[in-house]
């Protein structure tokens, strides 16, 4: 569901939280102009059911410019481009004002706020699972600022707004713990308390949901960064309440735990990774999930971890982990067998069809670098780079963050070898990854994980992916001219690269390249020599 309000033939449905938008009774949205035309609309929605004021209109239209003589004649034009667009005579008028009629129910700011109490007193029951749906029904209404376009007017209503908004994120936490999804809980938290690090209560439910989950030292840690904060900008200590807590959390011996879902009774699967963040959506996108799913991204994207942390929510009792390079070295119970089952480093889908299950309600997760597209699969799953509030989860070194650009791997890597060698300084990293030679060093385990990728790669494609190393972006006139081929040919040559996620097609014939496998590409166009052709 959208929670978008439902449409009946005389209904329509007004969008503020974002810019403007409004649904005609047949659910399709209505050309409203757009420019001073849609700010007009807007002011009168805020004041809803009310009427304004011309000289409100006019100041909203022409908010810091010089005010036209013929003001007043082109806010009737724009009331007229507006009449013209909604039906049922929306709009009325009278001496000196207007005011637009909004029946319950048709604003998605009313509705939101109705979802809420709905979803609060679905907490006081604690129905958790019906809560979760509520809110993200509510959450899902958000497309940017509310009142997108008006200034000084709307200062309230968009106050209330973005408090209903984080308000509506703490309930959330508050329902996902009482699920017994406390790793959910904290992304939110965390996030949450990120953007607003003066939010004590946000502070108080982080340092509860670590301490939930045993993560005493993280709930000690997040107490210090609430305490920085507040002193720092505002000169006071903590709350009662945040003091308080942080004062159980260190007397206590040892850390108060949740229940935890019942383990597996039979598994093999290696251990998951301490530091995995993010991939919310997609963990969302395969809860109770059943088929089979291939999942593929770029070496070191962390595809086995994200499969180990669908495995730990997943519930199944009985879960297999088959590494298809070294099928002998683990026990398969057969393709009859009921639970999840992962398959990982699969390159071709005939190596895995016998070992799918027969049962339509197991899970199997089939990883590869590869799009396996030939693959008889339930869905599809390509894992791409962190976003950078969830890269910057791993480390706060700006130096590494801009150089990995979002890879899970190179992060991990370099966070490891700067911690590992005491004598580094941040500068030094810093100097060091300003070269590419000696970024190239550093990051040398990263970048042989590629190289298998690069040797599957016919002649001709491996001699493109080598010139375009000294590029982030090309096209395919670029290519073609590359490869001395026509550009259908040289199209082919990049599909190729595209699936093996070596490269990305951000719009029609444009190409990209992540800076890491920029830096592969590089160091094998030094290695094969002046032969490579640079792209212009």
């Amino acid at each position: 569901m959208n929670g978008h309000a439902a449409h009946t033939p005389d209904r329509l449905s007004f969008r503020v939280l974002g810019p403007l938008e409004v649904d005609g009774p047949d659910g399709h949205p209505l050309d409203l102009c757009g420019g001073r035309p849609a700010t007009v609309l807007t002011l009168l929605l805020l004041h809803r059911n009310a009427w304004v004021s011309t000289e409100q209109l006019v100041d909203a239209v022409w908010a810091g410019r010089d005010v036209p003589a013929s003001a007043q004649n082109n806010l009737k034009t724009y009331v007229w481009q507006l009449r013209r667009s909604l039906p049922e005579e929306r709009i009325e008028s009278r001496p000196g004002a207007y005011r637009v009629r909004v029946l319950p129910g048709e604003l998605d700011a009313d509705v939101a706020a109705a979802l809420c109490d709905e979803a609060r007193e679905r907490l006081s029951r604690k129905d958790a699972a019906q809560a979760v749906t509520v809110v993200q029904r509510a959450l899902s209404l958000w497309r940017g600022a509310p009142y997108d376009g008006l200034t000084a007017d709307a200062t309230s209503a968009v106050d209330r707004l973005t408090e209903l908004h984080r308000a509506l994120r703490e309930d959330l936490a508050d329902a996902q713990l009482l699920l017994e999804r406390p790793a959910e809980a904290i992304a939110v938290l965390r996030a949450l308390t990120e953007e607003e690090p003066l939010r004590e209560l946000a502070w108080a439910r982080l340092m509860a949901a670590y301490r939930q989950v045993g993560r005493r030292h993280d709930a000690l840690a997040a107490y210090q960064r609430a305490r920085t904060a507040l002193v720092r900008d505002l000169g006071i200590e903590p709350c009662a309440e945040l003091t308080a807590l942080h004062q159980q959390i260190l007397s206590e011996e040892s850390p108060a735990v949740l229940p935890t879902p019942v383990p597996p009774v039979s598994s093999n699967l290696p251990p998951r990774v301490r530091t995995f963040v993010g991939r919310g959506p997609e963990l969302r996108a395969l809860r109770g999930a059943t088929g089979v799913i291939t999942i593929d991204g770029m070496p070191g994207i962390g595809k086995t971890a994200f499969a180990l942390e669908v495995a730990a929510a997943s519930g199944f009792e009985t879960q297999q982990y088959v590494d298809v390079h070294h099928p002998t070295s683990v026990p398969i119970s057969g393709p009859s067998a009921t639970g999840l089952l992962i398959l990982d480093n699969v390159e071709h889908a005939d190596q895995v069809r016998h070992l799918l299950p027969n049962d339509p309600g197991a899970l199997v997760l089939v990883i590869s670098r590869r799009r396996l597209s030939d693959l008889d699969r339930t869905a599809a799953m390509t894992l791409d780079l962190l976003a950078p509030d969830e890269a910057a989860k791993l480390t706060d070194l700006e130096q590494i963050l801009s150089c990995c650009g979002g890879h899970p791997g190179a992060i991990r890597h370099l966070v490891e070898r700067l911690r590992n060698r005491q004598p580094w300084t941040v500068a030094r990293m810093a100097a060091r990854l300003e070269d590419q030679a000696a970024r190239c060093q550093a990051l040398g385990e990263v970048l042989a994980r590629f190289d298998a990728a690069y040797e599957a790669l016919p002649g001709p494609v491996q001699r493109l992916y080598r010139s375009i190393g000294m590029t982030t972006r090309f096209d395919l006139r670029q290519a073609a001219r590359l490869t001395g081929t026509s550009q259908s040919e040289a199209e082919l040559m990049i599909d190729q690269l595209m699936d093996l996620n070596l490269v990305a097609e951000p719009a029609p014939g444009r190409f990209d390249l992540h800076p890491i496998v920029r830096d592969h590409a590089g160091q094998l166009l030094v290695i094969a020599g002046p032969k490579a052709e640079l792209v212009a």
